[in-house]
This record gives structure tokens, sequence and C-alpha cells, in this order.
């Protein structure tokens, strides 16, 4: 069984999944369907894009292992690329499909199993991953709708969106997509924490709802990749303050 939790079996299964689609499809509806993707040229191309990013990265662990043949390896990469580009998501899969032969993706699935006994996450089940989607268009609706100050606002908005796209790359890119977007949206909250905390009495809905989904973002990140929350105690104490303002008081003694 494919180890999916690691770059080479997440690009393995993809492929796998593409290659079984009716040569007569168009590119951009094989694409779109396999990765469970809106049918919109600019998504879609992005996330082919993904897709290459994600083939140089499994390749770059490869070299990382010297006792393995690289060659031997790598050797199918370059046919697996092309599937990739040029991306004309007008003509038939098949022109595509030709270059996912049985000989690239069984060499794929040779780097999944040696990228598993050193590189390995938890996956996001289905329940998980239909929670976050429901907290991240909540917290979308409750910004939208909020009285923050224009400038506050569209920040957030654009930091909901950047959360939005690393769960709809998910099947790519895995927990450390998720892990990308989630330091730029806490990044946010502590360049912005004066002005979210003068708004928490009037937005106390949408500071729940951000304090909530970053929590669950973070226990899920830290789990999957094995490592740390990165809501250590300055920063739980900072949204604390800022989502629940009456308990600033009470966690007055946190260490700094």
């Amino acid at each position: 069984m494919i180890d999916e939790s690691n770059p080479a079996g997440r690009l393995f299964k993809v492929l796998s999944q593409a290659k079984s689609r009716p040569d007569q499809e168009k590119v951009r509806d094989v694409w779109a369907r396999v990765l469970d993707i809106e049918q919109d040229d600019v998504i879609v191309t992005k996330a082919v894009v993904e897709l290459y990013s994600l083939s140089n990265e499994i390749q770059s662990l490869i070299k990382m292992n010297d006792q393995l043949n690289h060659e031997l390896y790598l050797k199918s990469f370059k046919s697996i690329n092309h599937a990739f580009f040029p991306l004309n998501l007008a003509t038939n899969w098949n022109s595509v499909k030709q270059h996912l032969n049985d000989e690239a993706l069984t060499r794929l699935q040779f780097c999944a199993e040696q990228l598993s006994g050193f590189y390995a996450e938890d996956t996001l089940s289905e329940e998980d991953l239909e929670q976050i989607i429901k907290q991240t268009e909540s917290l979308f609706e409750a910004v939208y709708s909020s009285s923050l100050p224009d400038t506050l606002r569209l920040s957030f908005l654009e930091e909901v969106e950047r959360l939005r796209s690393a769960i709809a790359m998910y099947k790519i890119k895995g927990a450390k997509g998720l892990k990308e977007a989630l330091q730029g949206t806490i990044g946010s909250v502590v360049a912005n924490q004066e002005e979210l905390k003068a708004s928490s009495e009037n937005n106390p809905d949408v500071l729940k709802r951000l304090g909530e989904l970053i929590d669950k973002l973070d226990s899920f990140t830290a789990r999957a990749l094995k490592l740390q929350k990165m809501v250590t105690k300055p920063i739980r104490f900072l949204l604390e303050k800022v989502t629940e303002p009456e308990l600033g008081e009470e966690a007055g003694d946190v260490d700094a």
C-alpha cells in the first residue's frame, strides 16, 4: 500500500487517478475533477503549478539520500513533468496521459517507499477537513459583514482567502501548505493586535471564530508534522486577550 503521507505518495495518488480518466476528457476537466477544484482556468493552472513544485520537492528529497541510485529513482520525472507543461487546458486528456506511463508511476511508488522511512505526516480526515472548511467559510462571512476598520477587514479577508487556497491545495501540499498559511494568519494577528483589541467589543463573533480556527489548524499541523504548536505562550496570551477580552486579567500571569 502506498504511503500517502509523504510528497511522493500524494503525487502518486493524484497522477494514478488522473491516468484513469477517459482520453476524450479535456485537460481542464481532468485536473479539476482529480484535485476537487473549480473548473476555472486560473485555479486549475495554479494547481498544476503546485503539482510541478511537488515533483521538484520529491526529487530534492530523494537526492538528500546519498545511499540511493538517484538516476534510477529519478529517471521518469522528466516524463512526469511533461504532463504538467506545456499546459493547454482545452486539449483532450490523451495528449497528457501518454506521459503518465506505468514505468513513471512505478518509479514514483519506489520514491514514496523510500521517503516513508524518514518523512511522514498524519493525514487530515474527511471529517476534520469538512470542519476546517466550515470554520473558514464562517470566518469569511463574519469578517465580510463585520464593522472592523476597512484596512483591517481587507487584511483579514486576504488571510482567509490564503487559508481557503491552502485547504483547496491540501491534496497536493498536505499539512505543510496549511502550516504556511497559518503562519501568515498568526503574523497578521500579531501585526494588528492593537486594532483587534480596539474592535473586539463590537466584533466578538469575528474574533471568536478567528481564535477557534487558528487553534484548530495549529493543533492539526503540529500533530501532522510532528512539530510543536506555533501558538506558544506569548501568542496564546495575545489571542486570549484579543478573542476573549474578559479573560485578559486572569491570563495576566502567563510567562512572556
